[in-house]
């Protein structure tokens, strides 16, 4: 029962993380004149991007649609390897942060907090992963 409650802990925790992706993509798609107010107008001068629609469609196609297919997998019954995708996310996450900082050159007060997130979620996934194989 214990191991039941760990592994909808991870497939909750993905789809959490798949509203946020969701939510801010759309913040930054809907955004006027696709000016993500959020974000420091400077940062546009350092990526490849006019604004910051496209960013928020692929926060919504890649971090979204990833976490809910992680969650997906996470509650449905018979999958050993449910969390395999928890942790491909997670990496995906970290990695964007650190190139984020890498190419802006500075961090921000939400750089910190998706980095914890995306901890967050690697550490779920190892926590998950070891007690699914003592079973």
């Amino acid at each position: 029962m214990k191991e039941k409650i760990k592994i909808n802990l991870l497939g909750f925790y993905d789809l959490v993380l798949a509203l946020g992706a969701i939510y801010i993509g759309g913040m930054m798609i809907s955004s006027s004149g696709g000016m993500f107010t959020q974000y420091p107008k400077e940062w546009l001068s350092k990526v490849p991007f006019d604004n910051w629609i496209v960013p928020g469609i692929i926060s919504i196609a890649l971090f979204g649609l990833g976490n809910i297919i992680a969650a997906i997998l996470s509650f449905r019954k018979g999958n050993s390897k449910f969390w395999v995708v928890s942790v491909i996310m997670g990496v995906l996450l970290f990695v964007s942060i650190i190139s984020q900082v890498i190419i802006l050159e500075e961090t921000f007060l939400a750089t910190v907090e998706i980095m914890a997130l995306s901890i967050i979620q690697l550490c779920i996934c190892g926590y998950t992963f070891a007690k699914y194989k003592k079973i």
